[in-house]
């Protein structure tokens, strides 16, 4: 089970509505942790940009990319901001 399945049943938040999100968890604004990750639009060292079902995630500061499968990113380094925008 991922971290955000442990997460969701302490939170009380139901499996329909995180399918059709998204969840992030920025450690110390050092490392980023994003999952129901659908498209990256964008990786530089000042900006990572991604997209969900539902939104349009942006990390900036300087980063690194250290993981990466089709679900789910890990960004690290000085994680300055993080901006959510939803598209629907």
């Amino acid at each position: 089970m991922s971290f955000f399945g442990e997460v969701k049943k302490d939170v009380g938040i139901d499996d329909l509505k995180l399918l059709n999100g998204f969840s992030y968890i920025n450690f110390c604004g050092e490392t980023l942790y994003i999952e129901g990750l659908t498209k990256i639009e964008r990786i530089c060292d000042e900006c990572v940009i991604v997209r969900t079902k539902n939104a349009e995630l942006t990390v900036c500061g300087d980063l690194a990319v250290k993981d990466l499968t089709p679900n789910t990113i890990v960004v690290s380094g000085r994680i300055d901001n993080v901006a959510t925008r939803r598209l629907k």
